[in-house]
């Protein structure tokens, strides 16, 4: 009998070091109990490539061997590598250079200075909010689409539903002469574009409201246009902006005003100036988990 305890011990153990696959690559720690890989940790544990972390009532930090750093909130749930947090539920707060990312549903946020400070909920289904809390920060989606270059203090909320939809993107801003093309950058969201299309030059050193097809990913994208409008860009900042009705329907619901042009259908609605209470319901979901917190 004495032989088949043992024997069962030996082998849970082995079930557990075989649940754990890939290398160590950080720290968990908590005041309090968490979950990782389905298994209860008291305090701290190690955290291996692949890892699932689930949280209740408790915030556990994360510390990467890589130097990025994070922390799950409340009834959330996230698998973590080293190079990636993917959020599965609820919402997070990452430290973090351009070696690390954050996927949530279909996007994906990525520093674009270092030890960038980041906020991200998933708030409802095809629904996640990001806040810029220090540095800068670019989202796009899985395929490498540029939707948001995030200052400092801008929170914005994405329809990730549009987001994966072939669907126009619609922008305002002011169109530029560079390298012998035509660039419009977005005046919401930052995001640059190479105009393509006949009769723009008429644009140039104008405000416009385009909408187009874009190709390409980062420095490279352009706007194949289908319409474009000068002069019908609105001045008034924290509006909302959809690329089409799936996007215009989800800022109704989120209060955010009439639509105007943010920069892709992914967009739904958008808050500047977000250091007092970060708008959209994320300071509610994350407040807690301030540095100062601990």
């Amino acid at each position: 009998m004495l032989k088949r305890l043992l024997l069962g011990v030996t082998f849970v153990g082995i079930g557990s070091a075989l649940a754990a696959t890939g290398p160590a690559i950080g720290v968990a720690t908590a005041t309090g109990s968490f979950v990782m890989d389905r298994a209860a940790v008291q305090g701290n544990g190690t955290v291996f490539d692949g890892a699932v972390i689930e949280t209740t009532k408790v915030t556990p930090d994360v510390v990467l061997n890589s130097g990025a750093k994070f922390r799950l909130g409340t009834e959330s749930r996230g698998k973590v590598y080293r190079d990636r947090l993917v959020l599965e539920k609820g919402a997070g707060q990452v430290t973090a250079g351009s070696n690390f990312a954050v996927e949530a549903s279909r996007l994906r946020l990525v520093p674009s200075s270092g030890n960038a400070v980041a906020k991200i909920e998933i708030a409802r289904a095809n629904f996640v909010q990001i806040a810029a809390l220090k540095g800068s920060l670019r989202v796009e989606t899985s395929t490498g689409l540029a939707l948001a270059n995030m200052a400092e203090g801008m929170a914005l909320a994405f329809d990730t539903q549009a987001a994966g939809a072939a669907m126009p993107m619609k922008l305002c801003g002011k169109v530029e002469k560079k390298n012998g093309g035509l660039v419009l950058t977005d005046s919401t969201t930052k995001v640059a574009v190479k105009l393509q299309g006949s009769d723009l030059d008429q644009y140039a050193g104008k405000s416009i409201a385009v909408e187009g097809n874009p190709t390409g990913s980062g420095a490279q994208q352009t706007l194949q246009v289908l319409s474009a409008k000068a002069d019908a860009c609105s001045s008034k900042a924290g509006a909302a902006g959809a690329g089409g009705a799936a996007a215009a329907g989800a800022a109704g619901a989120a209060g955010a005003g009439a639509a105007t042009g943010l920069s892709t259908a992914a967009i739904a609605g958008i808050v500047i100036g977000a250091g007092a209470g970060l708008g959209l319901g994320v300071a509610a979901a994350t407040g807690a988990f301030d540095d100062s917190s601990r």
